[in-house]
């Protein structure tokens, strides 16, 4: 199990995250982000990734199941919008 900070994070990806919570009116620095890949037993090399984000200020988690530039960051948005992380 490989486990990320979000600065480990590939750079476009930082950015979309950043963009995302500008245009939502949050800063980067109330949340908790990290990642953790997971091989598949049963598949040999299949990895499946889960992003976990937690807004520091209440210890709202959201954990999204991804790959690589997958959906995420959309169902993130989704999330801040629907106000999932709000106190």
């Amino acid at each position: 199990m490989a486990a990320h900070d979000f600065a480990e994070f590939s750079w476009d990806e930082q950015a979309d995250v950043k963009a995302v919570l500008t245009s939502r009116g949050f800063a980067l620095i109330e949340f908790k982000i990290t990642d953790k890949e997971d091989a598949l037993p049963s598949e040999g090399k299949t990895t499946v990734r889960q992003v976990s984000v937690t807004r520091i200020t209440n210890g709202k988690t959201e954990i999204y199941d991804t790959d690589h530039f997958a959906p995420w960051i959309t169902d993130f948005d989704e999330a801040l919008q629907a106000g999932k992380f709000d106190d």
